[in-house]
Formats: structure tokens, C-alpha cells, sequence
């Protein structure tokens, strides 16, 4: 080891502590690329610890966080050979407390995939097999970090102290040697291996895509909700890949995101990737990264893994398997700014593009396993959730018009019924369930048939007059896309009570043609009051807008959304879709 190396890293150390000084206050919130701490701990320190672990070898890696700053930073040292993903596997780590005051070095395990029993179970095998005797290598979890897991994980640890150079030397080459004798031992003894290795998935043998399956596993979890808010998410999926889930926060707009896509995913970690928006998001970075600037050659991945998620959707390998991008609480931010190009790809089905070739060196394919160009591929689906409150921004009909928007709210009865029946959500049985359908969701999302009928066309002619008189219009997508949601409900729908051609028709208006009425009270008055008209049929048309008079109407959540913009429009002289 280089003298002077472990003062430097040292140095480097207490750099990102001095950065990081009011770090605990931004614990939770959203990461920022830009942050000193945050470069510090990705970069600098990551190129210094190079120089003992060789990148031929080793991937060296450090994290403030996916999506929302972490309460326990670290940076990891992974042996290709091993893992590339502190997710899984046997690494090196640092490990900061959430006041950055503590440092610990262990060699430690993946726990993503292993509860707390498995953990320690594979702990205590490991230091059966290395023996490692030393002073250094202590077996003590008492570390002063928030996550019970990170301390059962550590097979060896120890505290890091950056004052003292001569036995922060000693620790890493301890720890280093640790770990290589662990290598060492899987490649020559393979029943180790073997016995350290999570079970293999099953095979996936495919079939149909079923939603009634799908709301069968859903209500296993404890999660509740309607069949038809279920069936509408399907749906609406398989119509656009894009979807926008609006209403109360806590109303389970994040976990039906998550139930259904564990369900349909066979590799949770490849194939998912949950991604809370932060209120300093700015440009596309957080989701796209960027080339480095100061490295040519190099590219800068976000670290809540949306590129790789990207990358991983688009290899033909992959191309039937369903993956989700969950992106929580889209309207912290402004979203034209991060998701524009996301947008425009969505409208073009052009490709992304993500770094200009060189013009020296125009052969180059990739740098660092990233393309010049990302696509938004068939098997891709987004699923956007947004709180409405004061700290949010509103969505544009730019947006609104790429997706469909479904919201969730929570009716008396339904709480009543919530507070008499409480019990345990438990989403992790849901895992895998329905895998085998996964490349039949693909296949169907990827039907270009579309149903319309005399009764639907006609319908969606009057509101696209109304609607009309104040701007509000839809386009031929939107008409297009409609048509394509009432074709997916229709073939698609297995179970005993099927959603009614009304019903379907209904669900479509509320979610594609609603959601862009904003305004005054002067400017939607008049529009919401024939919109109104709309949703009944015969004498229906002069019932007046009450409560008392939704359950009459033909199209009852359309109703019932006019109604609740109406009021909200009187009493406060302003209304969205949103807000109501």
C-alpha cells in the first residue's frame, strides 16, 4: 500500500463529514446530484480506494441514497467475480451513521432478497468457514447505525478511525484479505458456494394473463380495494404505459403500484424500480444521469437505478418480461423539467439521447455499459403517483394527455369498513405470484386493437363539444387511446362480474377526458353543468347537481367527479381535477 495513501483517504473522509455536517437534516428528503457530500462520497472517495483495489477486479461504489438521502451513506467494495450489487452477495463496505460522526468497515452480505434469521444464519456460516482469527476482525454488531439488517449482515466489522492512520492501515488490509480468502474458497470450494446461495428462482412456465388471478393475490396482501379500481389499473396499463395515480395521501396509490408489479415481476431487482421524486429536480439528471465531464470516457448513473432499469428493459433477452417504473409523488417537482424527455419520447417513439460521440472517436458504442441512445421500450410501463398540497406543483395538459389518470378516494363506507376489518398488510407474499403471466401482460399491452361502438362514439362526440368551449378538448390520441382502453377492458375482463360497457366507458371519460378541466369558477360553471347533463340519460338530463342525484346517473364516477368540481369551484371560486 502506497505510504501516505490511508492519509489521504482519510482526508477525504472527513471532507465528506465536513460537507455533510447538517447531513441529518436532509434524511428522507429528496438526493441532489449536485450536493458536495453526495460527490465526495460517489466519486472521490470511490477513485482514491482504487488504487489498492484494481478495477479490473474490483467495483468500487458509493451512495448517499436511491431517490431520498439514507440514513446509513456507505461505499462498497465489490469483486466482480462475486457481486455488482451491494443488493446480493459478500462485499466490502464502509458504513457512515446518520450523523456521519461513526465509521465502520465490514465485510459484509446483501440482504435485500434474506429476513433477519437468514441473515445471521449465513453470518455465522461464513465465520465458521474463514476462521479468521485476528483482533481486527471483531465479530461485534453494535455499530450506531439505523438498520438492524446492516448490523446482523457484517461478518467482520470494525470501527474506522480516521485519526489514527497506522491501524486504519492494518484494518484494511485485514479486511482485504478477509474477503479475498473468501474468494478464494468459493472458487475452489464449490459445495460452499452452493450452500451460501439464495434459491433459485423456478422455472416460469407462461401463461394467460388473468384479472381475476391478479385480484385474487392483491387481497391476500391485506390491501383493499375495489374490483373495478383494480381492473381499471390493469387496463389502463395495458391501453398506454404510462399511468398517473392522483388523490388522498395514505390512500394506497404507491402500494397497489407495487403489489401488482411484484406480482407480475420474476426478478424483483431487475425488473422494478421505485424512484421518489425530489423537490429539487430540476433537469433529467436524477433519472438519466450524465456524462462526466471532468472524465472523458465516463458516465455518471443515477443511483436509484431508472437508467438501468432502461438499459435492462431494452435487451432483447428481456424483451417479453414486464418492467415498472414507479415514480412517487411525481408533482414534488415541476415534471416537464426531469421527465421531458420521457415525454417527448412517449409521443415520437424516438429514442433518448444520453451522450454526443466524441469526434475523434466515433466507433464508441457505449461508455461504461451506457448507449449513446436509450429507449422507452414496449415493455416498459410507468406508473406516476402525486399528492395534491401546498408543497406540490400542478400538472400541465401536456402531461395529463399522455396518460391515464385514475384517482383514488376513500368513501365513508369504505373507512368504516377499513376500521371494523383492520389487519396486516403483508405485500411480500404477493412476490412472483404471477410471474408466469408476465410475458402475456407484455403481448396484449402491445395490441393495437381498438373497440368503439355507435353509443361510445356518440358520447364522446358531446363531451368533445363541451369540453371544447372552454379549450379542454381531446385529440385524436386521446380518442385513439380511449377506444384501445374499452378493447382491453372487454377482451381482458375474467371475472364473474364484468364491468358493464357503461361502466367501461365511464372509467375511460373519467380518466382521459376530466382530468385537463382547470379554471375559474366564471370559466367552468357553465361546462360542468352540461358535462353534468352528460352522464344522464332522458329526464335524468334535468336532475340538478347533488350528491343525492350521482347514483341515478348513467356514468356514476363522472358524475361524481363534475359534482365534487362543482362544489369545489362555488365555494372557492377555482377548480382542477386534482383538487376536487
Amino acid at each position: 500500500m502506497r505510504e501516505g495513501f490511508i492519509r489521504e483517504l482519510n482526508t477525504l473522509i472527513a471532507d465528506f463529514q465536513k460537507a455533510g455536517a447538517d447531513y441529518e437534516s436532509h434524511i428522507g428528503k429528496g438526493v441532489s446530484l449536485e450536493s458536495q457530500s453526495g460527490e465526495i462520497l460517489r466519486n472521490n472517495i470511490p477513485i482514491k480506494l482504487k488504487e489498492v483495489f484494481s478495477t479490473d477486479r474490483y467495483l468500487i461504489k458509493g451512495s448517499i441514497g436511491t431517490g431520498r438521502v439514507s440514513k446509513c451513506p456507505w461505499v462498497a467494495i465489490m469483486n466482480k467475480k462475486e457481486t455488482g450489487s451491494t443488493q446480493k452477495g459478500i462485499y466490502l463496505v464502509f458504513l457512515f451513521s446518520k450523523d456521519l460522526k461513526k465509521i465502520y468497515l465490514s465485510l459484509a452480505q446483501g440482504v435485500t432478497k434474506l429476513k433477519l434469521p437468514e441473515i445471521i444464519r449465513t453470518r455465522d456460516k461464513l465465520r465458521n468457514k474463514l476462521q479468521q482469527e485476528s483482533d481486527l476482525l471483531l465479530h461485534f454488531n453494535d455499530q450506531q447505525i439505523d438498520s438492524k439488517e446492516y448490523k446482523a449482515c457484517a461478518i467482520y466489522s470494525n470501527e474506522w478511525k480516521i485519526t489514527d492512520h497506522v491501524l486504519d492501515e492494518r484494518l484494511l488490509l485485514a479486511f482485504k484479505n478477509a474477503y479475498e480468502k473468501y474468494m478464494k474458497l468459493q472458487d475452489h470450494n464449490p459445495i460452499m458456494k452452493e450452500q451460501l446461495e439464495l434459491p433459485k428462482q423456478p422455472e416460469i412456465t407462461a401463461s394467460q394473463f388473468s384479472i381475476k388471478t391478479i385480484i385474487e393475490y392483491i387481497k391476500q396482501t391485506g390491501l383493499v380495494y375495489s374490483d373495478n379500481l383494480i381492473k381499471r389499473f390493469a387496463f389502463s396499463l395495458m391501453s398506454k404505459r404510462f399511468l398517473i395515480l392522483s388523490g388522498l395521501a395514505g390512500s394506497g396509490k404507491t402500494q397497489l403500484a407495487l403489489a401488482f408489479a411484484s406480482a407480475l415481476a420474476t426478478d424483483k431487482e431487475k425488473q422494478m424500480c421505485v424512484v421518489s421524486v425530489g423537490a429539487d429536480w430540476t433537469n433529467r439528471e436524477p433519472l438519466l444521469g450524465f456524462p462526466n465531464a471532468l472524465q472523458q470516457g465516463k458516465y455518471v448513473k443515477p443511483e436509484n437505478g431508472v437508467l438501468d432499469l432502461l438499459i435492462e428493459a431494452n435487451k432483447m433477452e428481456n424483451s417479453d418480461k414486464p418492467f415498472f417504473l414507479i415514480l412517487d409523488e411525481m408533482n414534488m417537482s415541476y415534471v416537464e423539467r426531469y421527465f421531458a424527455d420521457f415525454l417527448s419520447a412517449m409521443e415520437s417513439n424516438e429514442k433518448i439521447s444520453l451522450w454526443t460521440a466524441d469526434a475523434c472517436d466515433k466507433t464508441k458504442v457505449d461508455i461504461d455499459g451506457v448507449p449513446q441512445h436509450i429507449g422507452l421500450p414496449r415493455n416498459l410501463f410507468i406508473i406516476g403517483t402525486i399528492n395534491v398540497d401546498e408543497t406540490t406543483y400542478m400538472f400541465s395538459p401536456k402531461v395529463l394527455d399522455r396518460a391515464n389518470v385514475i384517482e383514488f378516494k376513500i368513501s365513508p363506507k369504505e373507512m368504516e369498513l377499513f376500521l371494523q376489518e383492520m389487519r396486516e398488510v403483508n405485500r411480500e407474499n404477493i412476490n412472483g405470484k404471477a410471474a408466469e403471466m408476465g410475458a402475456d401482460f407484455v403481448k396484449k399491452s402491445c395490441k393495437k386493437d381498438f373497440d368503439k361502438d355507435d353509443k361510445a362514439v356518440l358520447t364522446l362526440q358531446e363531451f368533445f363539444n363541451e369540453l371544447k368551449n372552454v379549450n379542454a378538448e381531446f385529440g385524436y390520441r386521446s380518442a385513439t387511446e380511449i377506444f384501445r382502453f374499452i378493447c382491453q377492458a372487454k377482451d381482458n375482463d375474467d371475472t364473474p362480474a364484468k364491468m358493464t360497457d357503461e361502466e367501461i366507458l365511464d372509467a375511460a371519460i373519467v380518466q382521459k377526458l376530466l382530468p385537463k378541466l382547470h379554471g375559474s369558477r366564471k370559466k367552468l360553471e357553465p361546462v360542468l353543468t352540461q358535462l353534468w347533463k352528460l352522464c344522464f340519460t332522458g329526464a335524468g338530463k334535468d336532475l340538478i347537481i347533488t350528491k343525492e342525484n350521482v347514483d341515478k346517473a348513467q356514468y356514476k364516477e363522472s358524475a361524481d367527479k363534475i359534482l365534487r368540481m362543482y362544489e369545489s369551484a362555488t365555494a372557492n371560486g377555482f377548480t382542477s381535477f386534482a383538487e376536487a
